[in-house]
């Protein structure tokens, strides 16, 4: 008996709550925006991404020239390896050897530069969509705004990305 008394004290403690809750968010005005679509329709990406091609287009064509080099010299083995010599199949394995090395000491860094180029960008957008989104609650006067992906339920009129988009792609 004491225990129902526990739970229905409790029971009503939480309904209390609840509804308590559920007044003071009436009382507001909260809207929703999906981030990840907002970020990917910013005219601004695109140049991004294009900014970040052109910086890295040297480095990465050298890349894709090992890439051949060593394509080719593994076909080239496999099939020559029957009329070729012991000695020439290890020039050729040393060779291959060399030019893998090279790839690999190239790649690494060179994908650690492109992905802190690619971060700092990413936080550069970031920063410039958490400010259009200040500026859209504001002119509209929500209350608070919540990420997309963390509601279970909003009706499409709460949703300011198309806004955000635009107050957005203002900025440069």
């Amino acid at each position: 008996m004491k225990q129902l008394m526990k739970s229905l004290a409790f029971t009503a403690a939480a309904s209390s709550m609840l509804f308590t809750g559920a007044s003071l968010a009436a009382d507001q005005k909260i809207g929703t925006v999906n981030v990840q679509k907002v970020i990917s329709q910013l005219p601004q990406m695109a140049t991004i991404q294009q900014d970040i091609a052109a910086e890295f287009k040297e480095p990465m064509d050298a890349l894709k020239q090992l890439e051949g080099d060593i394509k080719y010299n593994l076909e080239k083995r496999k099939r020559d390896e029957a009329i070729m010599s012991k000695k020439e199949i290890d020039e050729l394995d040393g060779k291959i050897d060399a030019l893998t090395k090279e790839y690999q000491a190239k790649a690494q860094p060179l994908q650690q530069s492109l992905k802190r180029r690619e971060q700092e960008e990413q936080q550069k957008i970031l920063q410039l969509v958490r400010t259009a989104v200040d500026s859209v609650a504001d002119e509209e006067g929500f209350d608070l705004i919540l990420q997309q992906s963390a509601v279970a339920f909003a009706k499409p009129e709460f949703d300011i990305s198309t806004k955000v988009v635009e107050q957005a792609s203002k900025s440069n």
